[in-house]
């Protein structure tokens, strides 16, 4: 009784001791076991997704995507500065990416003050602690249908919450209401992945062993058999002892277990299924392929961002519009944008590429391809304007106006 008191005030729990020995069938060793939860691949693809989520900056537009001057400057610190005192944007965007798909829904309360109505905090919550109430019953007599309670895990208060109050931030959703965390959707995967890493965790461990055949010369009775069994049993079962007396006439084969191939190509499978799941390429991942990020071309990084991050984003965008702008506001068509493009994910020489060719087709002004590759402003009056083939011409003027009427010194006409 004194040692169960004791033990529980060391953070323990008092067992009793336990005596007996563990007998190990030969070949077979210890068994380690690899938790679904350590996937490296899994936790890489949320890494990277949470890394492309914390890097976008959020800007107000109103309609036409014009920028919304004063009205975005209430926003601007709480969304790209300092979302709560201690917090960096990057790391509260980070986190919250992390909480989606990591427990399927990412939860932040919203405050203004009071005076200035500008946002003055995003306080990050644990999803742990949150439960969602849809009422279906009608208890609430249509003035509410979904309510948030919140418990404190540190204080141990209880919140409410209206849904005006709270960004919530879903992931894989059965029904729109609350998320499923990733891990879920995944587990059979991520099961049969820990299969593989502790199988051959355990194959290591054990000297790649298999079954040891003994081959002797004289007739052995059952009996014997049965004690020489025991006799090496009793000497295997220690990973300590790797040399196996034996009298003379006596030899010992091991019979190993070739695994390691088929579990690689049943890896491989899994790392592609989760990777495919996250939308992420496997280059990107730099674990299955070879080269990885060395192959990866723009025309896949576009694709990424197009087909995974857009998404996203969008999904972000939404939330933010409806919550933090009033509904006279939505109406006029100010919206919640990311100020990042498809220009900040490319490397220089691709980036320079494609910059030329938008500023050249009139597309962007140079001071605009500028501005995407954090060049500052030309003071140059044409540099705002936007021109048109190859930047021969301002937009809209013939070719007569390029320097030489068409047709003339290049032997025609």
């Amino acid at each position: 009784m004194f040692e169960s008191l004791k033990n529980y005030f060391r953070g323990s729990v008092w067992r009793y001791p336990d005596t007996r020995t563990q007998i190990f069938p030969v070949g077979q060793g210890r068994r380690i076991n690899v938790d679904a939860n350590g996937d490296l691949i899994y936790s890489t693809c949320i890494e990277i997704l949470a890394r492309q989520i914390a890097q976008n900056e959020w800007g107000l537009y109103a309609k036409g995507n014009d920028e919304a001057g004063g009205l975005a400057a209430k926003y601007h610190r709480a969304l790209n500065l300092e979302p709560y005192p201690g917090i960096s944007a990057y790391d509260f965007w980070e986190y919250m990416e992390k909480m989606r798909l990591g427990h399927g829904n990412a939860y932040a309360y919203i405050h203004f003050d009071e005076k200035t109505t500008t946002l003055d905090r995003l306080i990050p919550l644990d999803p742990a602690g949150m439960r969602v109430y849809w009422d279906n019953a009608n208890i609430l007599e249509g003035k509410r249908k979904i309510i948030y309670e919140y418990r404190d895990t540190v204080s141990g208060e209880n919140f409410l919450f209206l849904p005006e109050e709270v960004l919530h931030l879903k992931s894989f959703s059965r029904n729109g209401i609350v998320g499923v965390p990733a891990i879920d959707v995944l587990m059979s995967t991520l099961r049969s992945n820990a299969e593989v890493e502790s199988a051959l965790r355990t194959s290591v461990e054990n000297g790649f062993s298999g079954t040891i055949v003994l081959s002797y010369t004289s007739d052995l009775s059952l009996a014997k058999q049965k004690l020489m069994q025991d006799r090496v049993k009793e000497m295997l079962k220690s990973a300590d002892n790797t040399i196996l007396p034996l009298p003379a006439g006596m030899s010992a084969q091991n019979i190993s277990n070739d695994i390691k191939s088929y579990f690689d190509t049943l890896k491989t499978t899994n790392s592609q299924a989760i990777s495919s799941f996250f939308g992420i390429p496997l280059a990107m991942l730099n674990i299955v392929g070879g080269a990885g990020m060395a192959t990866f071309s723009t025309n896949q990084m576009m694709s990424f961002y197009n087909h995974t991050i857009i998404p996203i984003i969008k999904r972000y965008s939404i939330e933010l519009t409806v919550k933090l702008l009033t509904e006279k506001q939505s109406v006029k068509g100010y919206r919640f944008k990311t100020s990042n493009d498809v220009f900040d994910f490319l490397d220089a020489q691709a980036k320079a590429s494609v910059l030329s060719a938008y500023t050249g087709a009139g597309i962007l002004t140079a001071n605009e391809a500028r501005a995407s590759i954090t060049y500052p402003r030309s003071n140059d009056p044409n540099a705002d304007k936007l021109t048109q083939r190859g930047g021969t011409g301002a937009l809209g003027d013939s070719a007569d106006n390029e320097g030489g009427k068409e047709g003339e010194n290049n032997g025609i006409g």
